[in-house]
Formats: C-alpha cells, structure tokens, sequence
C-alpha cells in the first residue's frame, strides 16, 4: 500500500474500490482501461492481468505521466462499474452504498490525494456535494453521476475537466442539473465609492470576524473570474458555502482601472456592503457594482470575502 505522500488521485481510485467496493485491481482495470490498442499494438485493457504494468503505469503512476489514452470514456467505465457492483452475488452495492463510498469517509484519500498535487479541492467536493444531492435526478441517477466524476478525476487527475465532464454527462444522460440550495434573501440599498486604482484585488473569506482562509487574489483583467460552487475556469473562486450557485458571481476590472462584480443570475443573491458608510447594494442578476478595498462581498448567506487591493503583480 502507498503512503499517502505517494498517493495519486489515480491510486486513491483503485485503493477506494478495493477498500470499499471490494474490487480487485484486475477486475477495475477491465472496466476502466481503453480497449483501443497502443503503438505496440496492445490496448491497455489487455494488460490488465499484468501487475507490475498496471502497478508501474496506472496505479501507481506520478501524476502528469498517465495518457488519457489509457482509459475508456469515464462515463461508460462508470456505467460498467455500478452495473459489476450491482448484479454481483456477494456484497452488491446499491445507489446509496456508492454515494456513501465516494462521499463519506471512505472517499476522503481521493480528497488528500488531490491537495497533494494541487487540484482545487473545494471545486471537487462542491460538486460531489451537489451531484449527490441534486433534486432533479433519481437516487439512482445521482450515484451514476458522482461515480463518473470520482472516475473522470481519478483517472486524469485534472478536477476542472473532470467536473464540466460530470456536469455534462449529468444534463445529457441523466437530464439533471446542480441546483444550489436556496437561504433567506438579503435586502438592499443602493451605494457608490470612488474609482480604484489597477492592483490586483483580493478577496480574504471571513466568518463571523474569523478570517477562514488565505486570500485570492485577482490580477487586473476585463476577463476576471467567476466565484462560485462549481465554477471551472482558470482562476476562478470555488472556496464558498453551500447556498452559492454553481456560477455565482463575474469580478472583474475594467479599462478605468475600477473593478466590478457581477451576478450571474444566482439563487440566494449577490449583495456589496460599502465599507464606508456599511450601506448596502444588492447586485441585481445580469447588473454589477463597485468593488473598492474595506468593502463586504456577500454571496448568499453563506459567504462573505473582505475586500482587498494588492500593492502590484504577484
């Protein structure tokens, strides 16, 4: 067994089965490797009878080294997977049994093994959260679709592709969506500041006066980032509670040099508390407002960052 310095989001997989699911790196490896064939004329699911291959080039593998080429359409892999563990004599697993395996404790070294190498780990349980959670999709339908996430993200260890995948499969297939939990809706009242200088902007989340994690900070661009749940861009925010929508909010920084927020049509709304005066603006959907340092960003009743300004590039 690896040590969990050395486990991958692609060893934390097949460990999870075997732990969990009771499925033997053979068995997994024939419903997760591609049946196409290699440069040597031999596809990798041919191989999986052979340990030190499947140990050396799957499994145990450093991240960065496994081919995509490798494996079979997540999707599919994860469709085979719940259909073995469904109809097998000895210790079946059903729906509930796979959403407690990939989202209770015995799921938690796919967690670790993705802080170790640097995935965003927030994004990925946001999406588990919700996928599992997902009002518009069957129990059974819900257990497919966070099985093909914890497939897709262990076998590319990339969460950012792995959950627009997830996302995707859950509206084709299974004609679900990720619907965010709705909490008390905030009032507003309207206020402005002045224009802030081009640094980057940093948004430190707070909680209840407790600072709760480090900054983010956001370099002056017209792109900006999106905040929320399951936003997948480069850069993009997913450190917010459970009542933020997928796509919650647009920061940004125009040609004057001013930085903006934007709702993006969010379930439990947007509100910019001036820091001031404390007066308060609800960010209407598609409508933004000034960001300025001391400011409150509030996301729902969740999520509050503080406002920062940066001295230059970092």
């Amino acid at each position: 067994m690896a040590s969990q310095i050395e486990l991958t989001p692609c060893g934390a997989m097949f460990d999870i089965f075997k732990r969990a699911a009771h499925l033997s790196h053979i068995e997994l490896c024939g419903m997760v490797l591609s049946s196409r064939p290699l440069a040597d004329g031999r596809s990798p699911q041919s191989r999986a009878a052979d340990r030190s291959w499947v140990s050396r080039f799957i499994v145990r593998a450093p991240v960065g080294t496994l081919q995509e080429r490798y494996f079979a359409d997540y999707g599919t892999s994860a469709a085979r997977i719940i259909s073995q563990l469904a109809l097998r004599r000895r210790n079946p697993m059903d729906s509930a049994a796979i959403l407690n395996m990939v989202c209770g404790p015995a799921g938690e070294p796919m967690v670790r093994a993705l802080e170790e190498c640097h995935q965003d780990m927030n994004l990925y349980c946001n999406a588990v959260e919700r996928l599992s959670q997902a009002a518009e999709l069957m129990p059974a339908e819900r257990a497919e679709a966070v099985l093909v996430l914890f497939v897709a993200v262990g076998c590319s260890a990339d969460v950012r592709s792995s959950v627009t995948y997830a996302i995707d499969y859950a509206h084709a297939t299974c004609g679900g969506a990720t619907s965010t939990p709705r909490s008390l809706s905030t009032s507003s009242v309207t206020g402005e500041h002045e224009a802030s200088p081009a640094h980057p902007l940093g948004l430190l989340r707070v909680l209840n006066g407790y600072v709760v994690s480090a900054p983010r900070w956001i370099q002056p661009s017209e792109e900006g980032v999106e905040i929320g749940a399951l936003a997948t861009g480069e850069g993009d925010i997913t450190d917010v509670g459970d009542d933020v929508s997928a796509r919650h909010a647009h920061v940004w920084c125009d040609d004057q040099n001013t930085w903006y927020v934007e709702d993006l049509s969010s379930t439990n709304g947007t509100v910019v508390v001036n820091g001031a005066t404390n007066v308060c603006t609800q960010v209407e959907p598609g409508r933004s407002a000034q960001l300025n340092p001391g400011d409150e960003l509030r996301l729902g009743e969740s999520t509050t960052y503080a406002i920062l300004l940066g001295v230059g590039a970092l």
